[in-house]
């Protein structure tokens, strides 16, 4: 990089980044009051993340997790 830096540039990238760190937080926000709402309708909180993280594994990998809790659970007795 060079020794001379563009000012308008330098400050249009940190607005930019200020912005998408502004909008991570404001999603968290949402984020959070979903799960308070899943909590206020009587569901389970960390069962749902659970699912959510289910959710985005690859359907032959779930199989084969399913398949190997289930022998574990087997040899172990629950």
């Amino acid at each position: 990089m060079t020794e001379i830096v563009e000012a308008a540039k330098l400050q249009q990238i940190i607005n930019k980044i200020e912005n998408i760190e502004q909008g991570c937080l404001e999603n968290a926000d949402l984020l959070k009051d979903a799960f308070n709402e899943a909590k206020a309708m009587g569901f389970d909180v960390k069962i749902i993340k659970h699912m959510l993280k289910l959710k985005k594994k690859d359907k032959e990998a779930l199989a084969e997790e399913d398949s190997l809790i289930e022998l574990y659970r087997g040899a172990l007795g629950i």
